[in-house]
């Protein structure tokens, strides 16, 4: 009785399996509507640059598109601008980010719509958040957001830490000029 049992519930699994995995190829082939992304946009104070609307959408291969609308706040001209784009799972797992450069030139009080491509695919990216994370202006002049990384300033605090741990203070005094 119980061999036919399991007999009966192998030959239904085999009717069925088909279909799901039928079903779960043709998601993943885009055919079916995407899940719509959800766009957080971040202002940082300070920033010379303001961001306005922003829309991500992704193609049948997981790549996301963006298109952001920006103002210029100031007034000096920018040369160049970059927009990070966070991209998050539906929990709120980061997946990773990529930036939006333009190195259109944006004269003082004007605004401007640009559109993007992420150079890697987030099949399952739930959100995306956007802020400006770095400018230029036409003077030579940068303006970076506090909490990005700079990695300049990263080498120079590693090699100031160095001459610190192997020659103490004065070590550290003379190589700051001191």
């Amino acid at each position: 009785m119980f061999k036919r049992f399991v007999l009966v519930v192998a030959a239904l699994a085999l009717m069925v399996v088909p279909s799901v995995r039928a079903e779960a190829v043709n998601l993943l082939e885009g055919g079916s509507v995407p899940v719509p992304l959800k766009v957080a946009v971040t202002q940082v104070p300070g920033a010379p640059v303001e961001l306005g609307a922003v829309t991500a959408t992704r193609d049948s291969d997981g790549n996301l598109d963006v298109t952001a609308a920006y103002r210029n706040t100031g007034r000096h001209q920018i040369t160049a601008v970059r927009i990070r784009f966070e991209v998050y799972d539906p929990f709120g797992g980061q997946l990773g980010y990529f930036n939006g450069v333009s190195q259109d030139p944006l004269p003082a009080l004007k605004s401007v719509t640009m559109d993007w491509g992420g150079d890697e695919p987030y099949p399952i990216a739930g959100s995306v958040r956007a802020r400006v994370t770095d400018v230029a202006f036409a003077d030579g002049t940068y303006w970076q957001a506090p909490d990005v990384p700079n990695p300049v300033v990263a080498a120079e605090h590693r090699r100031l830490l160095k001459i610190y741990r192997d020659g103490g203070l004065p070590a550290l005094l003379k190589a700051l000029g001191e």
